[in-house]
């Protein structure tokens, strides 16, 4: 056993702070850590140590605080949640609940969610959340409405509108998209009210797939949903949950998908299981990053490989990598690459993750309206600029400002992945016709380190107003009692 570092952590049955430590066996990368009380635990967190620290040599972000503390620190993290005055990072998604309740009862579920509709906060305390993000967020603001299941609020268009009126610069939704399909007027009511984005639950292509996790067979509704949000030119992620003995053999066809419905479907973000809320008893789906980007690379024959995802636009080099790709004849030519090496860059993570969100996130429409605004607001393959004019100088010279590089347009796009027709016909297709493939590891409490929630951005706005880190707020004792949800 080789030791990597020291870590603060939880203990899995009585969630009380525990020391642990970081090491390597056999190659492989683990995280053990010892309660007084209740034992030890050990958690594979990477298969291969080259790649876990590689990660590490790709990262390097500038931070910036949020504007005000909202809570002291007495019993240190992650019990002091609001943000205290040891958070790191700054806001760049803020997650608003508007209710507990959802129609689908998934066997997978953080939130454990229920149908008590008497829990919904009213109009009065979602206005409050509002202007909490508006006046502790930096500029821009970015919101995410979630639940539950968001659709089965009738006043949603009223909440969305609320929330552009109080200044709100961007809204997604998070759902899982049954009544979008079957009820038009209901879609229509809240794409007027300015919606941005469909952040989209998507576990497969086969029905085989979400008949295992709720019952139902819902591939068709989720194509109609993209279908709906092309025409309105709301640009659509979609949110595949991944875990073994479930959806794993589908993460290829899942992009493949996605490719095709470019441009309505702007990403596709895998988040793999982690243990929180409601799931199976036992861990054996719990499936790394890693062994995630291993699948991808085979199951695209290749064409998306490991080393095209890079940790940028992340918090934290370990909590998840990007690869960003141009689309073209249903192929995918990768942009990325993590042996370019580390971006240096004067914005700080939470403002380069909020432009990526607003910039590759909205539909082809939103697009077009916004293509006045400063070039600051713009973007096209995540965060793609062209950094010359094509009338001063070749295609050739143009120099190509990636996730984790800045390079010679022909040292990331090698010779034989370019477009046939040419640099112009590339140009073009990388501020239209791309596709963000992501992956998200949020930490469940056999995983958890404090580091990484210290420079947590995803936070959750408690109806209180107060900020809690996403991993925190929905943090779980091994018998599925919440650290912060239902008591925040």
């Amino acid at each position: 056993m080789e030791p990597i570092e020291s870590i603060e952590s939880l203990c899995p049955e009585c969630l009380g702070k525990i020391d642990g430590i970081k090491y390597v066996e056999d190659g492989k990368v683990y995280i053990k850590k010892e309660c007084p009380e209740h034992g030890s635990f050990t958690t594979l967190i990477c298969e291969d140590v080259d790649h876990y620290l590689q990660m590490e040599e790709c990262f390097d972000v500038n931070r910036s605080r949020a504007r005000d503390s909202l809570t002291d620190i007495q019993k240190g993290c992650p019990f002091d949640c609001g943000l205290c005055p040891s958070h790191k990072q700054d806001t760049c998604l803020a997650v608003v609940e508007i209710t507990d309740r959802c129609d689908m009862g998934c066997k997978y579920c953080f939130a454990s969610s229920s149908m008590d509709k008497s829990l919904d906060p009213d109009m009065d305390t979602i206005r409050f959340m509002f202007e909490t993000v508006k006046k502790c967020q930096n500029k821009p603001t970015c919101i995410q409405i979630s639940g539950g299941e968001p659709t089965l609020r009738d006043d949603l268009a009223q909440i969305i509108r609320m929330g552009k009126e109080v200044g709100i610069d961007h809204i997604e939704l998070n759902t899982n998209g049954c009544r979008i399909a079957s009820d038009q007027d209901y879609f229509d009511s809240i794409a007027s009210a300015g919606l941005d984005a469909i952040y989209l639950g998507f576990d497969g292509v086969s029905d085989d797939i979400y008949m295992q996790r709720t019952g139902k067979k819902l591939f068709d509704i989720k194509a109609e949903v993209i279908n709906r949000c092309e025409k309105a030119g709301i640009g659509v992620v979609l949110v595949p949950l991944v875990a073994k003995n479930y959806n794993l053999h589908e993460v290829g066809k899942i992009i493949e998908f996605a490719g095709s419905r470019v441009p309505a479907v702007r990403g596709v973000h895998f988040q793999p299981v982690f243990y929180s809320g409601r799931a199976p008893s036992g861990r054996e789906g719990r499936i790394t990053i890693l062994e995630l980007l291993r699948q991808i690379e085979e199951q695209t024959g290749g064409q998306l490989k490991v080393e095209n995802f890079t940790p940028s636009l992340m918090p934290h080099a370990h909590c998840g990598a990007t690869c960003l790709a141009v689309i073209d004849n249903g192929g995918f030519l990768p942009l990325t690459n993590i042996s370019l090496g580390a971006i240096k860059s004067a914005s700080d993570v939470a403002s380069k993750t909020k432009k990526s969100i607003m910039g590759r996130w909205k539909g082809s429409e939103k697009d077009n309206q916004d293509a006045q605004k400063e070039d600051t607001d713009k973007a096209s393959c995540g965060d793609l600029i062209v950094k010359s004019s094509c009338c001063e100088k070749p295609l050739t010279q143009l120099t190509v400002k990636g996730s984790c590089c800045e390079k010679p347009i022909d040292e990331v796009i090698p010779k034989k992945n370019r477009l046939e027709s040419g640099w112009a016909d590339f140009i073009e297709k990388s501020m239209n016709s791309y596709l963000t493939i992501s992956t998200m590891a949020f930490q469940d409490v056999w995983s958890y380190e404090k580091d990484r929630v210290e420079n947590c951005c995803i936070h959750v706005v408690t109806r209180d107003g107060r900020f809690v880190p996403f991993c925190n707020y929905n943090m779980t004792d091994c018998d599925g009692r919440f650290l912060y949800r239902n008591a925040a």
